[in-house]
Formats: structure tokens, C-alpha cells, sequence
């Protein structure tokens, strides 16, 4: 059977604007292709560096790490290889101990930001390298290279701990789920726990950009939820309510080769890393189609998706199993879950990468990107009387849908993301605490209910 929109017509991807959108993309990539004069690189034979080893010994030029004979008196065992995020915290206090007691503190390193959220420590110190520990990352590395010191903690009870270790040096906490620490008067400052966290130092750690729709999101709202993605309903950062943070791909953009198109893969590389992404109401093709599409195309379709029938709350017993689309005999390969290094070489070799509706928001076609593999973003809604109008898109990677040729996102520069994580760090927060809680007084006196923290 040919492969044909008309096989199926549920799908409800408005096919011409994602392929006029892609094809910048396409121009671009093919271009970055043709100019390489790298040679082939197999699966075997690429290597990229994403191991935490890489990063754990930066250190900024204002940055003093403890003299030798400090080092000496403590165990051999917290090494750059610890995979006990622990023994990285040991480390970074000692640093800040020795710089203090000799003061000689680099410039920045008396500023603490504590990275209380589960991601920073699963990116940094064991490897992960989901969206959200791609971002967790991306601010660890970028915070370490202006000389700030970080500490990791693994829970609001942690971070109050280490919080009170050092009340005045502190000047941000981190972590998913703010709105708990504000919820439990054992946690934020107030009138029973005067050595609590300060409600204004407290920052939700969001990956999507919400406006506080999300499971306990912080109840100061605006700059205080940190986002890793530009908010699409503004063109300037600076009008948003949120405060966008972002991250950077660019390093490792610039270790990858890029394999000219002649030497890749007769492939396409599928971005799904469930199974249930072909199951819910995002999915924007039909399941039948890839198998379709390769044999018309006599091209594979290839990916790296786990089988997780209980995926986000998928149940099977109400809603049945979620089959495997994988059908090797007619060119739809799984490779299962792959390393960070195996799957950029995947997408390397691939001629294109497609996007089934979810992940929402990844990374990976930044990754592709870098790698000058066009990347096919679905877009799943549109203003039916405007159907090129930009901004009523609905795909499946928001912030893709602005860019022109060039291609390149300044936002998403290691400068640019120090720049924004610098005003974080920098910024009087409570000041700016002060005017909202004035403000809240004012609508609490009118009659309405918020919320009133202290400062």
C-alpha cells in the first residue's frame, strides 16, 4: 500500500506547515553536512564526553580550592568518580572552609546556590541526561564557571540543614515542587521557625514554562519559577512573568563530528522514548505509517524506546496493553534504551529525525540539530482560517517555531545562559519580596485570600 495521508485519516498533523517549516532546517543541515570534511564515523568509534568526571573540576579563575595539604587529611574515596553526591558536597565544603578561614575566596565563591532538586544530582553526579538533567546540568556547569559554590541536596529537609550551615551566604534555593517547603512551617521562615528558608530565596525548579498551573508550584508565582524553556507567548524574556534560565548544548555541539550525508545511515531516527507516546492524544501519525513510510521509502525508521506499559499512569487493565510498533522486517528498529554517547551517534548516522507529538519540549532535536540532522517538528494544532501564522502553532517543539534561517538560537549560548544565571544569583530578591508582600497585605485588607510570607 503507498505510503499516503489518505491510508489514514485521523492524523492531525497539518502536514505542508511542518514540512515548509522544517525546511530551513533542512537547508541549514544539509549545508553544515556538505561543508564537513570529517570523515565517517562509525557507532563503535564516536565517543562524547557527558560523563560527570568532565565537569566536577571546574573551576573559575576566581574560584581558590583547598591547598594540598587539606586534601591530604581527608579520605581518598571522595575522588571526581564518586558516584555519591555526598562526597561531592565534602569536597565543595572544604573549598569554602579553607577559602574562608585563609580569605582567600574567590570573588563569587561565598555565594552559595543550593541545587535541592533530585535532577541536579542524578545529571551531575551520575550521568543522567533527560531534559531535565540536561537543564540541571547546564546550570550546575555554568554556576561552577563563574565561581559560585553549589551544594546538592536531595530534599527540602536537606537543603534546611545545609541552609542553616550558611544563612547569609545562601542565595537561592532550587528545587521542583517549591510550594511544599512553603506549605510546611517546619521549612520556610515564619514566626514558629525563624531559621527557616526565607519564602523569597525559595525558586520552583519547572522544566515547562508554567505560570504556576503545575503540582505544587511556588505561591509567589513570576520570577520565582525558573524555567528551561522561553515562555512562547512572548518574543522578549523580560515581558514573561516567568524567569526563563535556559540551557546550552553548545560545548557538546562542539565535540560531536558531523558525518557527511553520503556516509549516513539510510535511516530516521523516530524521537520517542516510550512506547506510550504512539498511545496518547499527542501522537500526530498513525501507528501503521512508519512501517508504511519505510517500505515507500526504503528507509528504516529507528529509535531507542522502552516498553513501560505503566508509563505515566498508563493502566492496562482499564485501558489495555500498549503493543509494540517495532516491526524489524519491515524497517521499524528498537534499539531499547541507549547511552548518551550511543544515541547522539544514532542521530548522527540518521538523515533525519521525526517527532511523534511527545516528548514535549525535548532536547534532542537541539541534538540533532548540532549534528545537521533536520529535524521534523509536528504541529498539532493551528488557526484553521491562518494556517501559516506562527503564532497559533501548537507543536511538538514550541520554541522551534520562531526560527528563521540561520538558525541560531542566541538564547541558547553558554553565555547567554551565564548571563541569566547571573542575574539570578545577583539580583536583590528580597527587595523585590517586599514590594509583593506589600502588595499582598493591600489585597488581603480588600478582602481576598493569598498568601503572606515573611521576609
Amino acid at each position: 500500500m503507498p505510503f499516503s495521508r489518505q491510508n489514514v485519516p485521523r492524523t492531525k498533523i497539518f502536514l505542508a506547515s511542518g514540512i515548509v517549516a522544517s525546511v530551513f532546517v533542512i537547508l541549514l543541515s544539509l549545508r553544515g553536512v556538505m561543508n564537513s570534511t570529517l570523515s565517517s564515523p562509525s557507532i563503535a568509534n564516536i565517543h562524547v564526553d557527558h560523563q560527570p568526571s568532565s565537569i566536577s573540576n571546574l573551576h573559575a579563575e576566581q574560584y581558590t580550592p583547598a591547598p594540598p595539604h587539606v586534601d591530604d587529611i581527608f579520605s581518598s574515596a571522595e575522588t571526581v568518580e564518586s558516584k555519591d553526591y555526598h562526597d561531592w558536597n565534602a569536597r565543595t565544603l572544604r573549598d569554602l572552609y579553607s577559602c574562608i578561614s585563609m580569605k582567600n575566596c574567590g570573588k563569587n565563591q561565598q555565594k552559595i546556590a543550593l541545587l535541592a532538586s533530585h535532577w541536579f544530582e542524578e545529571a551531575v553526579v551520575r550521568g543522567w541526561r533527560g531534559g531535565e538533567g540536561i537543564w540541571g546540568m547546564s546550570i550546575y556547569k555554568n554556576l561552577r564557571l563563574m565561581g559560585y559554590t553549589t551544594l546538592f541536596a536531595n530534599s527540602f529537609e536537606e537543603a534546611l540543614e545545609q541552609y542553616r550551615l550558611f544563612p547569609d551566604l545562601v542565595k537561592v534555593v532550587i528545587r521542583n515542587r517549591a510550594g511544599e517547603c512553603h506549605e510546611n512551617p517546619h521549612c520556610v521562615k515564619g514566626p514558629m521557625n525563624p531559621r527557616g528558608i526565607p519564602a523569597w530565596k525559595i525558586f520552583d525548579f519547572e522544566f515547562f514554562p508554567s505560570v504556576g498551573g503545575h503540582p505544587y508550584a511556588t505561591p509567589l508565582g513570576g520570577k520565582w519559577i525558573l524555567s528551561a524553556n522561553p515562555d512562547p507567548r512572548f518574543i522578549a524574556e523580560e515581558d514573561s512573568p516567568l524567569q526563563y534560565i535556559g540551557y546550552s548544548i553548545e560545548e557538546d555541539c562542539q565535540k560531536i563530528p558531523v558525518v557527511r550525508l553520503y556516509h549516513r545511515s539510510n535511516q530516521v531516527w523516530m524521537l520517542m522514548k516510550q512506547i506510550k507516546y504512539v498511545y496518547d492524544d499527542r501522537f500526530t501519525w498513525n501507528r501503521s505509517y512508519f512501517s508504511m513510510a519505510a517500505q515507500e521509502l526504503e528507509m528504516n525508521f529507528v529509535g531507542g524506546w522502552m516498553l513501560d506499559q505503566h508509563y505515566l499512569g498508563w493502566d492496562p487493565k482499564t485501558q489495555g496493553d500498549m503493543p509494540d510498533i517495532a516491526d524489524p522486517g519491515h524497517g521499524v528498529i528498537n534499539f531499547g534504551p541507549l547511552s548518551m554517547d550511543d544515541f547522539m551517534a544514532h542521530v548522527g548516522l540518521s538523515k533525519a529525525m521525526v517527532g511523534v507529538g511527545n516528548p514535549f519540549w525535548s532536547p534532542s532535536p537541539y541534538n540533532a540539530l548540532c549534528q545537521g540532522v533536520p529535524f521534523i517538528n509536528p504541529i498539532i494544532n493551528w488557526k484553521k482560517d491562518e494556517p501559516w501564522n506562527k503564532s497559533h502553532w501548537h507543536t511538538q517543539h514550541p520554541s522551534l517555531n520562531q526560527f528563521e534561517p540561520p538558525f541560531i538560537p542566541q538564547h541558547m549560548t553558554e553565555l547567554a545562559v551565564r548571563e541569566r544565571l547571573k542575574r539570578l544569583m545577583e539580583t536583590d530578591w528580597k527587595e523585590l519580596a517586599a514590594s509583593l508582600l506589600e502588595q499582598r497585605v493591600q489585597e488581603v485588607k480588600s478582602g481576598k485570600k493569598v498568601y503572606i510570607f515573611e521576609l
